[in-house]
């Protein structure tokens, strides 16, 4: 179970971060393959965006597009070793805010100011009490028409309640948080003061739906609707076809070498 103290001595200390985190787009082809062929088309309703919120950045991996898609970012992050490598490789992009936090907070950011709180491949290492936490306050920090694009775990679902362990036919191959799931966090909007639009329950890495994408929005915002849910059995067979298209065309420079 990732502690707050675990994932601050994981990413301050323990990770190297030889390649800025985009070692973990690798089954996408690399980084912007996986923004531009997996993310964006999920993300392209709630962007551009005035103020965007990004929440646990590591050293980068997203920001570099996000930026572009906005007034104003703000970055969060419980590692001061991940804000400072962003600090360093966005110094000339002034619209940034960089801030370190305790690994649950977010008041440094002012209540209805985010057009778009965003987190992938981040909070899929924090356990339940950190997210709902986070969640609550979204409540208050978006702006009336906000959503919050939040990739979480969903490894609560193949918990034996009997034990409180994982099922014996299941791995948690990606330090996933096993008191999350996608039910927990739908079930807990309304009690916080949200709206939950859509969930899409993907397979990270293996057979199992480990990995959940919720968007969330204020209730009575213009995107609020009734919960669609899609279980995606196919998400790793959509990154290897990402791939295989990647090496056809030009994905940027960003995805070659990294250079600002």
């Amino acid at each position: 179970m990732p502690s707050i103290d675990q994932n601050i001595k994981t990413w301050d200390q323990s990770y190297k971060w030889d390649e800025q985190g985009d070692e973990w787009s690798r089954s996408w082809g690399g980084a912007s393959p996986q923004w531009f062929g997996a993310i964006m088309p999920r993300l392209k309703s709630y962007v551009p965006a005035r103020t965007i919120l990004e929440i646990a950045p590591g050293f980068g991996r997203w920001t570099q597009f996000l930026r572009e898609l906005c007034d104003d970012l703000i970055l969060v992050d419980v590692s001061s070793q991940c804000i400072e490598a962003c600090r360093r490789r966005f110094s000339t992009s002034p619209r940034i805010q960089y801030h370190v936090n305790d690994g649950r907070s977010l008041d440094m950011v002012a209540d209805g100011s985010v057009d778009l709180a965003f987190t992938f491949d981040s909070l899929v290492h924090v356990e339940a009490d950190v997210l709902v936490a986070y969640l609550a306050q979204l409540a208050q920090k978006l702006a009336r028409d906000g959503v919050a694009f939040i990739h979480h775990s969903n490894m609560g679902e193949y918990v034996d309640p009997s034990t409180g362990e994982l099922v014996a036919t299941v791995r948690n191959r990606h330090w996933r948080a096993i008191s999350v799931s996608a039910e927990l966090v739908r079930e807990q909007c309304p009690k916080i003061g949200l709206s939950c639009v859509s969930q899409e329950l993907i397979n990270w890495g293996g057979e199992e739906l480990n990995d959940t994408i919720t968007v969330v929005t204020r209730p009575g915002s213009r995107w609020a609707t009734p919960t669609v849910t899609l279980r995606n059995t196919d998400f790793m067979n959509e990154a290897r076809y990402i791939a295989q298209v990647a090496q056809l065309y030009d994905w940027g420079q960003l995805n070659r070498g990294r250079q600002e």
